[in-house]
């Protein structure tokens, strides 16, 4: 019988791996090689570094950390960009079962410090001389509070979702009710009287945990167990009819009524394994970190999840995980090198997301795979590989700590080599940038564009102040190129080129500041790479932008392979 769901409503572009038609043998050879590494890297070449003492425990202990927001992520994942259900309160699961393993931590069966936690010595007087409540001593099991934590999401989640999608509650009224649970959620766990340790959260757990290299070793491998095995149960589900289902719920959910499905079982499914995901992630928190509070379950923290997600590109699985990884490395470094500037470089990813590249990560990806799809020549396949390489590349090194300690600061290196440095990498990602518009439209063109670019140089030249802000000239280039990639996209192929010959040029000018500059952000060269590993992704998304119209297609000489198809819908 067939199948009374239509293939081209249900299923999700082509180029997804789990589902539709089968990759090209080029690019399954990309698809497992690029797997095997990763593979390889998490489980064999992170504990063989920590042996080694290239790689310091805390290190391991942080990207543990990573892994456990990535196990978030996925079932954020599933739920947003596979069934389209914005959900808020991922991160009310979250702590769910975290919480369910930090009250066993807390006890001296889990390896807790005190007898009783401290707080209930303020907090609670139970009867007798018995000072501990008694919903907490199953909680002296182990195996009771991994239960709990799993059992409590679930149920928490398919009752909840229940109730909702029977009523067919969705789209920005989901949000919003979703929202609102976990708001009341943190404002009830905030009170004392709830005896979960209040605003403080519990802790005081084994100090093993966090200072022997064995239980470091061994818990971020099972939480690298823990996000390969969701990823392989989630890639299951959405191969299946019931992920096919899912995807038609996010596509044309009235056609399944008219099928015979129930859309809201299917909802309540996805809804509950993100649920599961989400609480394994926090029962593998508290005892990496060592602290468990109600500020990982607030609005915000359900919020920074779904920005996890579309950073790394919804709807593709493996684009949750990555994007976990990249903008909780950024975090951590950022906040704590410049806690002033963090805020900014957060909310400002996530509008470059929205702009310049919604697909997120995984559509830099998709490039790559295009350019293999058309045969095209090496050259190609690496210009469009070049901010895949950057991004992993920087994401792997910040988060193992993997800078070389002669570039920490420029006290260490030769003046000499340390300006060349800095001026090389402008240099190369605004020339980067220039390599796409010669692609596109050749050099003859470009090269009227550079000329007339100079004559505007002059007008620059005598704008920019001689001592102005080091950082502002420096992200000039972005500013420059992305208003006028959104200018020209409306107007026409050639003042693309010129504008990337003027962020070409005023990248030049840049540099001439970032080698004089003595400004405290610009000594540490990683940002100066990270600033320059963010203009590659903005400016290839906006001169894609430019290559999608149809005047386009008929002008430029060289193929750029076809647009992204890995889109998910809203």
């Amino acid at each position: 019988m067939r199948d009374p769901i239509v293939p081209e409503a249900a299923a999700p572009p082509l180029a997804n791996p789990a589902i539709g038609n089968p990759p090209t043998p080029a690019v399954a050879k990309l698809r497992l090689f690029t797997a095997v590494a990763i593979v390889g890297f998490f489980f064999v070449g992170v504990p063989l570094l920590n042996a080694g003492g290239v790689v310091p425990d805390y290190k391991v202990q942080l990207l543990g950390k990573y892994l456990c927001f990535a196990l978030v992520a996925l079932g954020a994942d599933l739920v947003w960009g596979y069934t389209g259900l914005l959900s808020l309160c991922q991160a009310l699961f979250f702590c769910v079962g975290g919480y369910a393993m930090a009250m066993h931590m807390s006890l001296p069966a889990g390896g807790g410090v005190y007898e009783v936690p401290q707080f209930l010595s303020f907090v609670y007087y139970g009867p007798g001389k018995d000072p501990l409540p008694p919903f907490w001593k199953p909680f002296q099991s182990g195996a009771f509070a991994v239960l709990a934590g799993l059992v409590a999401s679930a149920a928490l989640a398919s009752v909840f979702a229940f109730f909702i999608f029977r009523s067919r509650v969705r789209g920005v009224y989901f949000s919003i009710i979703t929202q609102a649970v976990a708001w009341g959620t943190w404002l009830l766990v905030c009170q004392n009287e709830m005896l979960l340790g209040g605003t403080n959260g519990l802790t005081n757990f084994s100090k093993a945990f966090s200072q022997e290299r064995g239980w470091i070793v061994k818990l971020y491998l099972l939480t690298a167990a823990c996000v390969a095995g969701g990823y392989v149960l989630c890639r299951v589900v959405v191969a299946s009819r019931a992920g096919r289902v899912m995807v038609a719920i996010r596509d044309k959910e009235m056609r399944l009524y008219f099928a015979g499905y129930k859309p809201y079982a299917f909802k309540v499914f996805a809804f509950t394994l993100a649920a599961v995901l989400g609480a394994v992630g926090g029962m593998l928190y508290p005892p990496q970190v060592g602290i468990l509070t109600p500020q990982n379950m607030d609005v915000a923290a359900s919020i920074e999840v779904v920005i996890l997600v579309a950073v790394g590109g919804r709807g593709r699985l493996w684009g949750a995980v990555f994007g976990a990884v990249l903008v909780m490395a950024l975090k951590s470094t950022l906040s704590s090198d410049l806690p002033a500037v963090w805020p900014f470089v957060y909310g400002g990813l996530f509008v470059a997301v929205v702009l310049f590249f919604p697909d997120g990560f995984v559509g830099l990806w998709d490039k790559i795979e295009a350019e293999i799809d058309g045969a095209a020549n090496p050259g190609a396949i690496a210009l469009a590989a070049v901010p895949v390489a950057a991004v992993a590349a920087f994401t792997m090194t910040e988060v193992l700590g993997l800078w070389p300690n002669s570039l920490a600061s420029e006290s260490r290196v030769p003046a000499w080599l340390w300006g060349g440095l800095k001026s090389a990498v402008v240099v190369a990602v605004i020339g980067y940038v220039v390599l796409l518009a010669v692609r596109q439209a050749g050099w003859l063109t470009v090269g009227i564009a550079i000329i007339a670019s100079r004559v505007l140089g002059v007008a620059f030249g005598a704008i920019l102040p001689t001592n102005g802000p080091s950082l502002l000239v420096s992200l000039i280039p972005v500013i420059v190129f992305a208003a006028g990639a959104w200018f020209v996209s409306r107007k026409g192929t050639y003042l693309a080129v010129l504008g990337s010959a003027l962020a070409f040029h005023v990248g030049l000018v840049g540099c001439r500041y970032l080698v004089a500059t003595s400004d405290p952000l610009l000594v540490r060269w990683k940002y100066i790479l990270l600033i320059a590993i963010l203009i590659v992704p903005i400016s290839i998304r906006a001169i894609s932008r430019i290559t999608a119209g149809d005047r386009w297609r008929s002008l430029r000489r060289v193929p750029m392979g076809v647009p992204s198809k890995v889109a998910v819908k809203a």
